[in-house]
């Protein structure tokens, strides 16, 4: 499917006035691209796995919204939901870049006489639902994760400062999370390399991309299970495993929700963990707590991770009372995650 890519290169001061202008229009929401830094607040809310470089605050800021193209096989279109408007009116002058292009120029020449918003510059462009797809791929570059690891996607050259003896892990994650940039993928794989060793077992519950169970492979462990909700999460795995030489019969990955899917895991998997992991957040790992025992063998590890510190607390009760002993709590940023050992 083809869309419209429209760009509004405007002020931070007038980025609210011209986006009420095109949702009057009927666009149905947009984006505010600009340099104004982020509160304390937003940092902390923020779980982005590439984080975006602000930069200078220079006042600009750019609306970008987007409009199917003509000839796309869809009847559906942003509409205002006004009773008194021809919506076959609207539709028309949404699909036509010139025509809406035009109206938001008059709108704006309408509020010059009482505000002094200047004319924005207006453009746009056809897009691709593949250029769509690939446009975050422009941050996500090589980076050494700890001494001797790199993470390293697969459309990137390895880096001029790779050694013989550095593992490197390939990963194109897709659509799912998981590029090991996150503070709590970090914490993870950090995790997982103090105590894996020759024959360690991996279950990863919501494995995203892969990445961590990947590198737990690389690292010596022998086999890992892995389980997410996402099926784009599932086929992202066995294909980043292929990417790293990593064999069939050493990782297997399934669809499965395992607060709610027990049953099918247990026949799924090949008997107990040596050790569990899972960087979901901690309003899941909480309930988790009570269930992912089940799958450990006894004094394995589960290994959580995305919890912000002030939920740390409220984990490590979950994981206490659920016979867990904390060995060891790591944090990153505002950042959290735990070692923990099953004790019964």
């Amino acid at each position: 499917m083809n869309w419209i890519k429209y760009q509004i290169h405007t002020t931070t001061s007038y980025a609210d006035t011209i986006g009420g202008i095109i949702c009057e229009l009927g666009i149905n929401g947009y984006e505010v691209t600009d340099h104004v830094p982020l509160s304390e607040k937003e940092e902390k809310q923020m779980y982005t796995d590439i984080p975006a470089d602000m930069g200078f605050n220079d006042g600009s800021s750019i609306l970008t919204f987007y409009t199917e193209a003509p000839g796309n096989d869809s009847s559906s279109f942003f509409s205002t939901g006004s009773s008194l408007r021809d919506e076959r009116l609207v539709q028309a002058e949404i699909t036509n870049p010139d025509k809406l292009i035009e109206k938001i120029k008059n709108r704006i020449s309408e509020l010059q006489e009482f505000i002094p918003v200047t004319m924005p510059h207006i453009e746009y462009s056809i897009e691709d639902d593949n250029n769509w797809k690939d446009k975050w791929k422009e941050n996500f570059k090589p980076f050494r994760i700890a001494d001797d690891i790199i993470i390293k996607p697969t459309w990137e050259n390895i880096p001029d400062d790779a050694s013989q003896d550095d593992i490197i892990i390939e990963i194109d994650p897709g659509s799912a999370f998981g590029t090991g940039t996150h503070a709590t993928t970090r914490l993870c794989l950090l995790s997982l390399r103090n105590y894996i060793k020759p024959g360690t077992t991996i279950l990863d519950a919501g494995c995203g991309s892969g990445i961590l169970a990947i590198s737990a492979l690389l690292c010596g462990a022998q086999s890992a299970f892995c389980l997410d909700i996402d099926p784009a999460a599932v086929n992202a795995t066995i294909e980043n495993a292929t990417i790293n030489n990593i064999s069939p019969d050493r990782i297997t990955a399934l669809k499965a929700n395992i607060l709610e899917d027990g049953i099918i895991i247990k026949n799924a998997m090949d008997g107990y963990c040596d050790i569990a992991v899972a960087n979901i957040l901690a309003d899941v790992i909480i309930p988790l707590s009570a269930h992912i025992s089940q799958y450990i063998k006894h004094n394995g590890l589960f290994i959580s991770s995305g919890i912000l510190a002030e939920k740390a607390d409220s984990v490590e009760e979950a994981l206490i009372k659920n016979n867990f002993k904390i060995l060891k709590k790591n944090t990153l940023d505002e950042w959290v995650s735990f070692a923990a050992q099953k004790i019964f």
